[in-house]
């Protein structure tokens, strides 16, 4: 057996943890210094939807991990500041298929270059063989 009661800094899990609330506070801050009011988990729906427009937004949801609740708030805050657009599907009137705008594609490809700093920021310092040990690492860990 791997696990057994350990303090909590010596838990992975832990760790993984810290690791995305800090990187998604710092990351806030950075879009709030540069004058954007987006969250991060606002972000990847934008990025999501840059990579494939039209999903509904149980799709979306699954693609960006959040929950129904939680997607239909970040969904109707985007729509509101007029960065995506929700049509009826053809052939379900139920389903909406979500969409980008110009400015919510314009905002996301803005927002791109920040992430991007922010993200070699944190992994500064990490051999690419490291990093690439560590994500198959725990894809193992989420098919487990």
């Amino acid at each position: 057996m791997l696990y057994k009661l350990f303090p909590i800094n010596e838990i992975l899990g832990f760790w993984i943890y810290r690791t995305q609330t800090q990187g998604s506070a710092l990351l806030w801050r950075k879009f709030k210094a540069a004058g954007y009011e987006i969250t991060p988990e606002q972000f990847w729906v934008l990025a999501r939807l840059r990579e494939q427009q039209g999903m509904n937004q149980r799709e979306l949801g699954d693609e960006v991990l959040k929950d129904r609740h939680n997607m239909t708030r970040i969904l109707n805050l985007l729509e509101k500041k007029r960065h995506i657009v929700r049509r009826a599907d053809k052939t379900d009137k139920r389903i909406y298929r979500i969409f980008l705008t110009e400015s919510g594609l314009d905002l996301q490809k803005k927002l791109t270059s920040i992430v991007l700093a922010h993200l070699n920021q944190i992994f500064g310092g990490i051999s690419p063989e490291d990093f690439q040990t560590t994500r198959r690492t725990l894809e193992h860990i989420v098919k487990n």
